[in-house]
């Protein structure tokens, strides 16, 4: 059973279950999402509130002691919500960070700008590679440098679109790609104008092309991969994912090789590199 009213030099041991209070839980200064969706977070108040918090958060402590969230911000945030005043917890010790960043991509997801901007940071503090980076997340190469080519944005686009949902992905892709500066900030302020000219906000996706649209929908397929539950399907259900994902994969080779595709052509300087 989880303890309660524990003190705050409690040493707590790593991975046991426990039940924190919600005020003592502090929020981590590294914590790469910025941006919590409101509707998003009220239905989860509303899911906790019915069924309490089925997952349990983890934890840490900071050097005065304190427990400080890993992973499960939103899940506090909504318990709080609930009405809720403790939450269940494991304790983690260790290197935390990337801990919590994979979390927040498989479980919870970050705004685009959002996660690249923390792949950058974590390149940097454990001098990785796209592809160390793509392994210890759990995402393929490929996904890592189309992330990372968002740094190339300006500081001021990015601040508009880093707690700005209405965003996709393949929206900053196509701002980002742009050869410089000036050709990116033409074009973020081309859709913001449009979209006001019709009567609009940037919260309307635009209208794609098909080729953007297939890029965003395989974009979209990909997230839906990860972490996929599999192993809780029918025997059937499992042999028909097989079939078409090894689909996907011979005619994805084919496409490749097609267009010339070798691994080196998807690598991206750093933010630092391409705004200096």
């Amino acid at each position: 059973m989880p303890r309660e009213d524990l003190p705050m030099n409690t040493k707590y041991l790593k991975g046991r279950l426990y039940k924190m209070k919600i005020a003592e839980l502090q929020p981590d200064p590294e914590q790469a999402r910025k941006f919590m969706d409101p509707i998003a977070l009220k239905e989860l108040a509303a899911s906790i509130s019915q069924h309490g918090v089925l997952t349990p958060i983890q934890f840490r402590q900071n050097a005065e002691g304190e427990p400080v969230i890993v992973s499960g911000h939103r899940r506090v945030r909504a318990a709080g919500m609930a009405g809720r005043t403790e939450i269940p917890a494991t304790f983690t010790a260790g290197d935390t960070r990337l801990q919590g960043f994979v979390e927040n991509i498989q479980r919870e997801g970050l705004l685009p700008i959002e996660e690249a901007e923390e792949m950058d940071r974590l390149m940097g503090a454990y001098n990785l590679n796209q592809t160390q980076l793509a392994e210890a997340i759990g995402k393929d190469q490929p996904h890592v440098s189309r992330a990372l080519t968002l740094n190339r944005l300006p500081e001021d686009i990015r601040n508009a679109c880093r707690t700005n949902p209405s965003f996709s992905k393949a929206t900053l892709l196509d701002f980002a790609r742009m050869k410089t500066e000036t050709a990116m900030r033409r074009k973020f302020d081309n859709y913001m104008k449009k979209a006001a000219a019709e009567g609009q906000t940037a919260a309307l996706k635009p209208r794609l092309t098909p080729a953007r649209a297939l890029i965003k929908s395989t974009d979209e397929l990909t997230g839906k991969l990860d972490g996929l539950p599999w192993r809780d399907w029918s025997e059937d259900d499992r042999n028909d994912l097989v079939g078409a994902l090894a689909g996907i994969r011979t005619k994805a080779g084919e496409l490749l090789a097609d267009m010339g595709y070798t691994p080196e052509e998807e690598e991206v300087p750093s933010a630092s590199k391409n705004l200096s």
